[in-house]
């Protein structure tokens, strides 16, 4: 009877989310992919801003859902510390691999700079 009453003290240490709550929380991450769907149907009015943009939105939904679904928002910050180390070390990975192959000149799908001295042949 001990241990009911103390995983059930464990569990009470956070305020519930509500009912009200997740709606709204549902609402914000559909309006969020909806903002990311128009960006991508603009994708040539946008240019070199649609990819930072999209990882920005990325980054705000990846923030909410980790806060209030895996209720680290109530948790000790070192686990919010981990994840936020897990993310930034995932985000530095995927930019350091856009980086290597868009300025590979030796690249098979034709990566490169514009004007390489490399002529890519169809």
């Amino acid at each position: 009877m001990a241990e009911m009453n103390a995983v059930h003290d464990a569990h009470d240490e956070h305020p519930t989310t509500t009912i009200r709550e997740y709606l709204l929380i549902g609402l914000l991450l559909s309006v969020i992919t909806a903002v990311e769907l128009v960006m991508s149907l603009y994708e040539d009015a946008l240019g070199a801003i649609l990819i930072p943009g999209l990882l920005i939105f990325s980054a705000i939904k990846f923030v909410i859902v980790v806060a209030m679904f895996m209720h680290l928002k109530f948790d000790s910050i070192r686990f919010t510390q981990i994840f936020a180390f897990g993310f930034v070390l995932a985000t530095a990975l995927l930019i350091a691999v856009v980086v290597l192959f868009a300025f590979d000149a030796s690249d098979a799908i034709g990566g490169g700079f514009i004007g390489d001295p490399i002529e890519h042949h169809d």
